[in-house]
């Protein structure tokens, strides 16, 4: 287990976080400049935090109580950076041995060997690490990390600069690893859907400070604010005002309609809301579609669309008397193309939608004065 207090404070605010990796991966995701890759240099030892405490199992990396700050080499920390760093001088082979100085030449070639193997790169030893593609750099880099056996591994971005098919293949890689090694991992991303896969725990980080920790599907499903709704892919978001609730259900006020909502802790009748709701969740009703008993459902047209060549973003606005804001529109609708093409949405822009209760998440009240519209 990998526990991480630490305060440091940077330019432009203070980076101050409590969090326990244990083995596993755990994926530090949130926009640029929030202070990840100052966490990984805070644990591997680049940088000093001004207080705080960092341990790995029965080893103490940093202690400002106790004065405690172990230099990089006696943390045991496998750090693969953004730009891998590798010697150019140097061979493949040299470059993964550079952390082996201490060992028996032949002890060292075949240490070498079989880390090669075991990133797919058996038999690279000799070449340079200009003359490898962008993925069998970072694969190096791994086998670098990881052949002095370390006690955790740090990937700051290690994909970010790869083409969808190597890093896709990289991934699946990372994943086999992990399962094989067993220790702790912590990896920084902005791909929400790379953190998805990777990750055993999600945990958002915005201007230093940690919004939430948690499992993936966890995280997506209940943002405990809107910024985290926001970094997650909610779009969706309404101001209302709660009108009856029960155990199971609230009925919000939201423009000119009323919303059945899952219910929310320690929220009252009366209550102002934030609600938001991710695009995909919005679902389109086929014109030959039977009758049911659905509530939260609006009738209105498609105003407006953008494609990114595999999903259509529409834009949907209510009619009146059923109007959700202000606004120019209500809602963004997010679907694959394929769908788009079947449903002749480029033509018939006059629809039904529902937006269904669970997948509308209750959100902190603090949240309400950030209230955006499509």
């Amino acid at each position: 287990m990998l526990s991480i207090r630490l305060h440091k404070r940077l330019s432009t605010f203070d980076l101050s976080l409590q969090l326990s990796a244990p083995p596993g991966v755990t994926a530090l995701f949130g926009p640029s400049g929030a202070g990840k890759s100052m966490t990984l240099a805070c644990i591997a030892g680049l940088a000093r935090p001004d207080a705080g405490r960092i341990v790995l199992d029965d080893l103490v990396f940093y202690d400002s109580v106790a004065r405690v700050h172990l230099p990089p080499q006696q943390r045991r920390i496998g750090y693969v950076m953004q730009d891998y760093l590798l010697f150019p001088h140097l061979t493949v082979g040299e470059n993964v041995a550079f952390g082996l100085p201490n060992m028996h030449r032949r002890a060292r070639q075949a240490t070498v060997a079989a880390m090669l193997e075991r990133v797919g790169l058996a038999g690279y030893e000799k070449r340079r690490p200009q003359d490898l593609s962008g993925g069998q750099q970072q694969r190096v880099a791994l086998a670098r990390a990881l052949v002095t056996q370390p006690r955790a591994l740090l990937l700051d971005e290690p994909f970010s600069a790869l083409d969808g098919p190597t890093r896709a293949l990289l991934r699946r890689d990372l994943l086999g690893l992990q399962r094989n090694l067993n220790l702790p991992v912590i990896f920084i991303t902005h791909d929400l859907g790379e953190a998805y896969l990777l990750a055993d725990q999600l945990a958002v980080l915005v201007e230093g400070k940690l919004l939430q920790c948690g499992a993936p599907a966890q995280v997506v499903a209940r943002p405990v604010n809107q910024q985290v709704a926001q970094l997650t892919g909610s779009r969706n978001f309404l101001g209302g005002e709660v009108v009856a609730g029960s155990a199971d259900n609230l009925t919000v006020r939201v423009g000119q309609m009323l919303l059945h909502t899952p219910a929310a802790p320690d929220v009252q009748p009366g209550d102002s809301v934030l609600l938001a709701t991710r695009p995909e969740r919005i679902m389109l009703v086929r014109k030959d579609a039977p009758a049911r008993g659905e509530s939260n459902i609006l009738h209105g047209v498609i105003v407006d669309e953008l494609s990114d060549g595999a999903t259509c973003t529409l834009t949907f606005r209510a009619d009146e008397g059923q109007r959700l804001t202000a606004g120019a529109a209500d809602l963004e609708i997010l679907l694959p193309v394929y769908v788009y093409e079947r449903l002749h949405l480029a033509t018939d822009r006059r629809w039904t939608v529902i937006v269904p209760r669970e997948a509308i998440q209750v959100l902190q009240r603090d949240a309400v004065n950030q209230t955006q519209t499509p």
